[in-house]
């Protein structure tokens, strides 16, 4: 009797076709693996906690020439650290890490061979590392020269109108409403944008509170919550002058993206999402109900 192969996946004209599978949430970020990236990771939240202090007494006398006066500073030092500690758009830590590694191995084996080289072929090995450092160079720049241009564009304006609509005077202190949201755009945003571009996915997760906790997302989680809490001093009546808006929100959100990038990294916290309301939670409401 002949036997009719029929295969398993193989769907009938009436059945239902299976929906198709939701695409992964993209990994949290790590640093870069070298030295200099993992050293300047650590040194970087405690330069703008530093630079935060030092001119403090500046910023309460008089806030708007202040912050103005810092946004410079800022954005250089966010400029270094998206370049030299975190991966741009497209590319991930762990496939820079290969690449090292696979460097390594080729300089070892180029080293331990002993096959005579021609002197034709050495200059040619002595040029091609200038030729990939300089297309690392410019594949860096470019995501970092589109987060400070989305991030002044957009993220600065939103978070004006954000600011506003939480409580911050909407006829008056208009410069420095502005100002703190510039500061505020640089601290949590710059670095959103440079690792993960223009990603819808990605940017609902981020509106939605639901991404993974990485040093990037825990500096930009950490600035909002650090703001929230700054504005809490500023309504009571002490009548002390740091207390004038928008200091006590500036100095929050430094404090809050810098511990929000170093705490994010451990491994308590690392890779971790929050939840607010669980499904099936709600799946055994509707049940039970």
């Amino acid at each position: 009797m002949a036997s009719s192969n029929v295969p398993q996946n193989a769907t009938s004209p009436g059945s239902l076709s299976q929906a198709p599978a939701e695409k992964p949430s993209a990994p949290p970020v790590n640093v870069l693996p070298s030295p200099l990236a993992q050293t300047y990771s650590l040194v970087h939240p405690l330069v703008l906690l530093g630079l935060c202090a030092y001119r403090f007494e500046a910023l309460v006398a008089n806030p708007a020439q202040e912050l103005l006066a810092d946004l410079p500073w800022l954005a250089a030092l966010q400029f270094v650290y998206v370049i030299c500690c975190l991966p741009p758009a497209g590319s991930s830590s762990s496939e820079a890490h290969v690449g090292v590694e696979d460097k390594k191995k080729a300089s070892r084996s180029s080293a331990g061979s002993s096959t005579p080289v021609r002197s034709g072929k050495v200059l040619h090995r002595r040029k091609s590392p200038s030729k990939i450092s300089w297309a690392s160079v410019w594949s860096r720049l470019m995501p970092a020269c589109l987060a400070f241009g989305l991030t002044s564009l957009l993220a600065t304006p939103a978070i004006a109108v954000l600011l506003v609509l939480f409580g911050a005077p909407l006829t008056t202190h208009n410069v420095e409403t502005f100002l703190c949201a510039a500061h505020m755009g640089l601290l949590s945003s710059t670095a959103l944008v440079y690792v993960h571009g223009v990603d819808s996915d990605i940017w609902k997760e981020v509106g939605g509170i639901s991404r993974p906790a990485d040093v990037v997302w825990g500096s930009a989680l950490g600035t909002g919550l650090g703001a929230w809490f700054g504005a809490i001093p500023i309504p009571l009546d002490w009548d002390r002058p740091w207390q004038a808006f928008p200091i006590t929100i500036v100095i929050g959100a430094y404090i809050g993206h810098a511990l929000g990038g170093l705490i994010s990294r451990t491994s308590l916290l690392y890779g971790k999402r929050i939840q607010f309301a669980p499904e099936q939670v709600h799946e055994d409401e509707k049940k039970t109900n």
